[in-house]
Protein backbone atom coordinates (compact mmCIF):
# COMPACT_ATOMS: atom_id res chain seq x y z
CA UNK A 1 0.00 0.00 0.00
CA UNK A 2 1.40 3.42 -1.02
CA UNK A 3 2.42 5.41 2.28
CA UNK A 4 0.44 8.62 3.13
CA UNK A 5 4.00 10.61 2.10
CA UNK A 6 4.39 8.44 -1.39
CA UNK A 7 0.44 9.70 -2.25
CA UNK A 8 1.17 13.46 -0.89
CA UNK A 9 4.65 13.86 -3.27
CA UNK A 10 2.48 12.47 -6.22
CA UNK A 11 -0.14 14.88 -5.59
CA UNK A 12 2.24 17.69 -5.76
CA UNK A 13 3.37 17.02 -8.87
CA UNK A 14 -0.23 16.83 -10.42
CA UNK A 15 -0.57 19.93 -8.95
CA UNK A 16 1.63 21.68 -10.83
CA UNK A 17 1.58 20.34 -14.26
CA UNK A 18 -0.36 23.26 -14.99
CA UNK A 19 0.92 26.40 -12.94
CA UNK A 20 2.72 29.49 -14.35
CA UNK A 21 0.07 30.40 -17.15
CA UNK A 22 0.68 34.11 -18.24
CA UNK A 23 -2.63 35.06 -15.91
CA UNK A 24 -1.01 34.23 -13.01
CA UNK A 25 2.14 35.18 -14.09
CA UNK A 26 1.11 38.34 -14.08
CA UNK A 27 -1.47 38.68 -11.36
CA UNK A 28 0.53 40.26 -8.57
CA UNK A 29 2.50 42.47 -10.59
CA UNK A 30 2.42 46.28 -9.13
CA UNK A 31 -0.22 45.07 -6.14
CA UNK A 32 0.33 43.94 -2.33
CA UNK A 33 -0.65 40.99 -0.67
CA UNK A 34 -1.50 41.28 2.92
CA UNK A 35 -0.68 38.13 5.09
CA UNK A 36 -3.18 37.94 7.61
CA UNK A 37 -2.51 35.83 11.05
CA UNK A 38 -4.70 34.63 13.31
CA UNK A 39 -2.85 35.10 16.70
CA UNK A 40 -1.15 37.93 18.71
CA UNK A 41 2.43 39.41 17.72
CA UNK A 42 5.41 37.51 19.64
CA UNK A 43 3.41 34.19 19.41
CA UNK A 44 4.46 30.87 17.06
CA UNK A 45 1.98 31.38 14.65
CA UNK A 46 3.17 35.18 14.35
CA UNK A 47 6.90 33.96 13.92
CA UNK A 48 6.82 31.53 11.67
CA UNK A 49 4.11 33.82 9.53
CA UNK A 50 6.88 37.09 9.97
CA UNK A 51 9.68 34.77 8.83
CA UNK A 52 7.37 33.22 5.72
CA UNK A 53 6.44 36.90 4.76
CA UNK A 54 10.22 38.09 4.16
CA UNK A 55 10.70 35.64 1.66
CA UNK A 56 7.67 34.81 -0.38
CA UNK A 57 7.34 38.44 -1.99
CA UNK A 58 11.18 37.87 -4.12
CA UNK A 59 9.11 34.44 -5.41
CA UNK A 60 5.83 35.75 -6.29
CA UNK A 61 5.27 35.94 -9.99
CA UNK A 62 5.29 39.96 -10.75
CA UNK A 63 7.06 40.31 -7.06
CA UNK A 64 4.22 42.40 -4.95
CA UNK A 65 4.87 44.22 -1.59
CA UNK A 66 3.82 42.14 1.23
CA UNK A 67 2.96 43.12 4.79
CA UNK A 68 1.48 41.21 7.51
CA UNK A 69 -1.05 42.18 10.12
CA UNK A 70 -2.09 40.52 13.36
CA UNK A 71 -5.56 39.75 14.32
CA UNK A 72 -5.94 38.08 17.54
CA UNK A 73 -8.91 37.02 19.63
CA UNK A 74 -10.94 33.89 20.21
CA UNK A 75 -8.24 31.28 19.69
CA UNK A 76 -7.80 32.37 16.19
CA UNK A 77 -11.53 32.85 15.24
CA UNK A 78 -12.04 36.35 15.05
CA UNK A 79 -9.52 36.65 11.80
CA UNK A 80 -10.85 32.94 10.75
CA UNK A 81 -14.67 35.06 10.57
CA UNK A 82 -12.59 38.07 9.25
CA UNK A 83 -11.41 35.91 6.31
CA UNK A 84 -14.84 34.68 5.33
CA UNK A 85 -17.27 37.30 6.07
CA UNK A 86 -14.85 40.32 5.46
CA UNK A 87 -11.75 39.66 3.71
CA UNK A 88 -12.16 40.96 -0.42
CA UNK A 89 -12.07 37.89 -2.30
CA UNK A 90 -9.27 39.65 -4.84
CA UNK A 91 -6.46 37.33 -4.07
CA UNK A 92 -4.42 40.22 -2.21
CA UNK A 93 -5.50 38.80 1.45
CA UNK A 94 -3.48 35.92 2.11
CA UNK A 95 -4.34 33.88 5.93
CA UNK A 96 -1.31 32.46 7.87
CA UNK A 97 -3.35 30.57 10.23
CA UNK A 98 -3.10 27.71 13.16
CA UNK A 99 -5.75 25.28 13.63
CA UNK A 100 -7.94 26.10 10.91
CA UNK A 101 -7.73 22.35 10.46
CA UNK A 102 -9.27 21.71 14.03
CA UNK A 103 -11.84 24.47 13.73
CA UNK A 104 -13.17 22.73 10.65
CA UNK A 105 -13.21 19.32 12.18
CA UNK A 106 -14.75 20.64 15.61
CA UNK A 107 -17.99 21.93 13.52
CA UNK A 108 -20.43 19.13 14.68
CA UNK A 109 -19.50 21.07 18.03
CA UNK A 110 -21.90 23.37 16.77
CA UNK A 111 -19.22 26.88 18.48
CA UNK A 112 -21.49 30.10 19.04
CA UNK A 113 -17.89 31.87 18.07
CA UNK A 114 -17.42 30.49 14.57
CA UNK A 115 -19.30 32.19 12.19
CA UNK A 116 -17.85 31.12 9.03
CA UNK A 117 -17.67 27.35 6.60
CA UNK A 118 -13.81 27.33 6.81
CA UNK A 119 -14.08 24.59 4.54
CA UNK A 120 -14.46 26.65 1.80
CA UNK A 121 -11.22 28.13 2.17
CA UNK A 122 -9.17 27.91 -0.84
CA UNK A 123 -5.67 26.33 0.74
CA UNK A 124 -2.54 27.38 -1.02
CA UNK A 125 -0.52 24.87 1.51
CA UNK A 126 -0.28 23.29 4.90
CA UNK A 127 2.85 22.29 7.37
CA UNK A 128 2.64 19.75 9.54
CA UNK A 129 4.11 20.61 13.24
CA UNK A 130 4.04 19.46 16.60
CA UNK A 131 3.64 21.25 20.23
CA UNK A 132 6.14 21.40 23.47
CA UNK A 133 4.25 21.17 26.79
CA UNK A 134 6.32 23.08 29.73
CA UNK A 135 6.23 23.98 33.35
CA UNK A 136 7.60 26.03 36.03
CA UNK A 137 9.98 24.18 38.48
CA UNK A 138 8.48 26.22 41.61
CA UNK A 139 5.34 24.64 40.99
CA UNK A 140 4.21 22.38 44.11
CA UNK A 141 6.14 20.03 45.13
CA UNK A 142 8.46 21.35 42.53
CA UNK A 143 9.16 19.65 38.97
CA UNK A 144 13.18 18.99 38.35
CA UNK A 145 12.34 16.10 35.92
CA UNK A 146 9.68 15.56 33.68
CA UNK A 147 8.76 12.44 35.66
CA UNK A 148 7.92 15.02 38.51
CA UNK A 149 4.62 16.63 37.12
CA UNK A 150 3.04 13.08 38.04
CA UNK A 151 3.13 14.47 41.92
CA UNK A 152 1.90 18.16 41.08
CA UNK A 153 -0.55 19.54 43.09
CA UNK A 154 -2.12 23.03 43.07
CA UNK A 155 -1.09 23.51 39.16
CA UNK A 156 -2.94 25.87 36.74
CA UNK A 157 -2.64 25.06 33.08
CA UNK A 158 -3.02 28.27 30.53
CA UNK A 159 -5.38 28.12 27.31
CA UNK A 160 -6.46 29.99 24.64
CA UNK A 161 -9.64 28.87 24.48
CA UNK A 162 -11.56 25.81 25.51
CA UNK A 163 -12.69 24.30 22.11
CA UNK A 164 -9.28 25.10 20.67
CA UNK A 165 -7.06 21.91 19.84
CA UNK A 166 -4.05 23.66 22.00
CA UNK A 167 -6.52 23.22 25.18
CA UNK A 168 -8.06 19.93 24.56
CA UNK A 169 -4.69 18.46 24.02
CA UNK A 170 -3.49 19.74 27.49
CA UNK A 171 -6.35 18.38 29.47
CA UNK A 172 -6.39 15.34 27.87
CA UNK A 173 -3.03 14.66 28.43
CA UNK A 174 -2.90 15.55 32.34
CA UNK A 175 -6.52 13.79 32.36
CA UNK A 176 -4.63 10.32 30.75
CA UNK A 177 -1.83 10.90 33.28
CA UNK A 178 -3.73 11.00 35.78
CA UNK A 179 -2.60 14.77 36.61
CA UNK A 180 -4.94 17.11 39.07
CA UNK A 181 -5.00 20.68 37.47
CA UNK A 182 -6.75 23.87 37.35
CA UNK A 183 -7.54 25.73 34.22
CA UNK A 184 -6.68 29.05 33.20
CA UNK A 185 -8.55 30.10 29.78
CA UNK A 186 -9.26 33.23 27.26
CA UNK A 187 -5.49 34.52 26.73
CA UNK A 188 -5.28 36.00 23.36
CA UNK A 189 -2.12 33.87 22.02
CA UNK A 190 0.39 32.04 23.16
CA UNK A 191 2.51 34.79 23.82
CA UNK A 192 0.22 35.93 26.93
CA UNK A 193 -0.32 32.57 27.81
CA UNK A 194 3.70 32.55 28.19
CA UNK A 195 3.86 35.64 30.10
CA UNK A 196 1.39 34.21 32.67
CA UNK A 197 4.01 31.22 33.31
CA UNK A 198 6.27 33.39 33.66
CA UNK A 199 4.35 35.66 36.09
CA UNK A 200 3.55 33.05 38.16
CA UNK A 201 -0.03 32.97 37.14
CA UNK A 202 0.32 29.90 35.52
CA UNK A 203 2.08 26.65 35.71
CA UNK A 204 2.31 25.30 32.44
CA UNK A 205 1.59 25.97 28.98
CA UNK A 206 2.02 24.23 25.45
CA UNK A 207 3.49 26.04 22.40
CA UNK A 208 4.41 25.05 18.94
CA UNK A 209 7.99 24.57 17.91
CA UNK A 210 8.81 28.25 16.73
CA UNK A 211 8.05 29.56 19.98
CA UNK A 212 9.08 26.93 22.06
CA UNK A 213 12.48 26.85 20.09
CA UNK A 214 12.87 30.33 20.20
CA UNK A 215 11.37 31.92 22.82
CA UNK A 216 10.80 29.46 25.87
CA UNK A 217 14.18 27.71 25.73
CA UNK A 218 16.01 31.08 26.22
CA UNK A 219 14.30 32.50 28.42
CA UNK A 220 12.63 30.46 30.57
CA UNK A 221 14.00 26.63 30.26
CA UNK A 222 17.96 28.42 30.08
CA UNK A 223 17.54 30.66 32.54
CA UNK A 224 16.55 27.50 35.10
CA UNK A 225 13.00 28.63 35.36
CA UNK A 226 10.92 25.79 33.89
CA UNK A 227 11.41 22.47 32.14
CA UNK A 228 10.21 20.70 28.63
CA UNK A 229 7.34 17.98 29.68
CA UNK A 230 7.26 16.37 26.25
CA UNK A 231 6.26 17.11 22.48
CA UNK A 232 2.86 15.62 20.52
CA UNK A 233 3.46 12.78 17.88
CA UNK A 234 2.63 13.12 14.69
CA UNK A 235 -0.43 11.24 13.82
CA UNK A 236 -2.24 10.04 10.17
CA UNK A 237 -5.05 8.41 11.46
CA UNK A 238 -3.32 4.63 10.88
CA UNK A 239 0.06 5.28 12.87
CA UNK A 240 1.41 7.00 15.77
CA UNK A 241 5.04 8.21 15.13
CA UNK A 242 7.76 11.00 15.68
CA UNK A 243 10.48 12.29 13.18
CA UNK A 244 13.71 12.73 14.53
CA UNK A 245 13.65 16.33 13.67
CA UNK A 246 10.64 17.01 16.09
CA UNK A 247 13.34 16.29 19.31
CA UNK A 248 16.47 17.14 17.40
CA UNK A 249 18.91 19.43 20.08
CA UNK A 250 15.75 18.43 23.32
CA UNK A 251 15.99 15.19 25.37
CA UNK A 252 12.13 15.49 25.87
CA UNK A 253 10.44 11.89 24.98
CA UNK A 254 6.61 12.29 22.67
CA UNK A 255 3.77 12.35 24.78
CA UNK A 256 2.48 8.52 24.34
CA UNK A 257 6.39 7.52 25.14
CA UNK A 258 6.52 9.22 28.80
CA UNK A 259 2.77 7.79 29.42
CA UNK A 260 3.85 4.28 28.42
CA UNK A 261 7.22 5.09 30.56
CA UNK A 262 4.88 6.50 33.07
CA UNK A 263 2.18 4.12 33.46
CA UNK A 264 3.88 0.46 32.53
CA UNK A 265 1.26 0.48 29.15
CA UNK A 266 0.39 2.17 25.94
CA UNK A 267 -2.41 4.51 26.21
CA UNK A 268 -6.10 3.71 25.43
CA UNK A 269 -9.32 4.12 25.81
CA UNK A 270 -11.73 6.83 25.42
CA UNK A 271 -9.33 9.81 26.48
CA UNK A 272 -6.88 8.51 24.60
CA UNK A 273 -9.10 8.13 21.01
CA UNK A 274 -9.65 11.63 21.30
CA UNK A 275 -6.25 13.03 22.06
CA UNK A 276 -5.43 11.06 18.74
CA UNK A 277 -8.36 12.55 16.99
CA UNK A 278 -7.55 15.98 18.04
CA UNK A 279 -3.83 15.51 17.61
CA UNK A 280 -4.35 14.72 14.50
CA UNK A 281 -6.10 17.83 13.13
CA UNK A 282 -3.69 19.81 15.20
CA UNK A 283 -0.50 18.73 14.17
CA UNK A 284 -0.96 17.12 10.40
CA UNK A 285 -1.92 20.81 9.64
CA UNK A 286 -0.22 22.66 11.97
CA UNK A 287 -0.51 26.17 9.46
CA UNK A 288 -2.91 26.94 6.51
CA UNK A 289 -2.19 29.14 4.08
CA UNK A 290 -5.61 30.64 2.91
CA UNK A 291 -7.52 32.65 0.31
CA UNK A 292 -10.92 33.57 1.46
CA UNK A 293 -14.02 32.07 -0.58
CA UNK A 294 -14.00 33.01 -5.08
CA UNK A 295 -10.43 34.27 -4.74
CA UNK A 296 -9.39 33.81 -8.36
CA UNK A 297 -7.61 30.82 -9.58
CA UNK A 298 -5.00 33.32 -10.94
CA UNK A 299 -3.49 34.40 -7.01
CA UNK A 300 -4.25 30.49 -5.98
CA UNK A 301 -1.63 29.31 -8.69
CA UNK A 302 0.66 31.90 -8.39
CA UNK A 303 1.01 31.76 -4.49
CA UNK A 304 1.02 27.83 -5.06
CA UNK A 305 3.87 27.90 -6.97
CA UNK A 306 6.08 30.70 -5.04
CA UNK A 307 5.54 28.25 -2.06
CA UNK A 308 7.04 25.13 -4.06
CA UNK A 309 9.81 27.76 -4.90
CA UNK A 310 10.23 28.85 -1.08
CA UNK A 311 10.72 24.82 0.24
CA UNK A 312 14.06 24.90 -1.73
CA UNK A 313 15.14 28.48 -0.93
CA UNK A 314 18.57 28.52 0.35
CA UNK A 315 18.25 32.17 1.84
CA UNK A 316 14.79 31.11 3.79
CA UNK A 317 16.30 28.23 4.96
CA UNK A 318 19.20 30.08 6.32
CA UNK A 319 16.87 32.80 8.10
CA UNK A 320 14.37 29.85 8.97
CA UNK A 321 17.15 28.04 11.01
CA UNK A 322 18.59 31.06 12.74
CA UNK A 323 15.06 32.44 13.62
CA UNK A 324 13.06 29.80 14.65
CA UNK A 325 16.11 26.68 14.98
CA UNK A 326 14.33 24.63 12.26
CA UNK A 327 13.26 24.76 8.36
CA UNK A 328 9.44 25.11 8.03
CA UNK A 329 8.05 22.75 5.09
CA UNK A 330 4.99 22.99 2.87
CA UNK A 331 2.44 20.35 1.16
CA UNK A 332 1.52 22.84 -1.34
CA UNK A 333 -2.09 22.38 -3.70
CA UNK A 334 -3.43 18.99 -3.54
CA UNK A 335 -1.20 17.44 -1.36
CA UNK A 336 -2.45 20.19 0.81
CA UNK A 337 -6.29 19.70 0.40
CA UNK A 338 -5.56 15.62 1.15
CA UNK A 339 -3.81 16.60 4.46
CA UNK A 340 -7.14 18.99 5.35
CA UNK A 341 -9.28 16.32 4.55
CA UNK A 342 -7.59 13.75 6.41
CA UNK A 343 -7.12 15.84 9.73
CA UNK A 344 -10.92 17.38 9.39
CA UNK A 345 -12.82 13.73 10.31
CA UNK A 346 -14.02 13.70 13.87
CA UNK A 347 -15.64 10.40 14.64
CA UNK A 348 -18.94 10.10 16.03
CA UNK A 349 -17.60 9.03 19.65
CA UNK A 350 -15.41 11.67 19.78
CA UNK A 351 -17.81 14.19 18.75
CA UNK A 352 -20.03 13.21 21.46
CA UNK A 353 -17.38 13.13 24.26
CA UNK A 354 -15.72 16.38 23.41
CA UNK A 355 -19.46 17.99 23.77
CA UNK A 356 -19.36 16.75 27.28
CA UNK A 357 -15.67 17.32 28.00
CA UNK A 358 -15.74 21.05 26.64
CA UNK A 359 -19.03 21.50 28.75
CA UNK A 360 -17.01 20.86 31.89
CA UNK A 361 -15.08 23.71 31.70
CA UNK A 362 -17.67 26.12 29.87
CA UNK A 363 -21.24 25.38 31.82
CA UNK A 364 -21.78 27.40 34.65
CA UNK A 365 -22.47 26.25 37.83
Amino acid sequence: MPTLKKLLAVASVFAFAATGTATAKDFFKGKRLTILINYSAGGPTDIEARLFARHIGGLIAGNPQVISKNMAGAGGVVATNFLGQSAKPNGLTMAYFTAIASTQAFTPLKDAGLKVDSSKFPIIATQAGTSYGYIRKDTPPGINKPEDIMKAHGMKVSGLRAQSSLDLRERLALDMLGVKHGYVTGYRGSSKARIAVMQGEAHMHTESQPSFRAKVIPTMIDTGMAIGLWYYPFDDGERVWSPAALSKGLTLMSFDKFYEKMKGEKPSGILWKAFREVNRSSSMVQRSLLLPPGSPKAAIDALRKAVVALNSDPDFARDAQKTVNFVPNYDVGAAAEKLTKVSTSLSPEVIEFLKGYIAKVTTKK
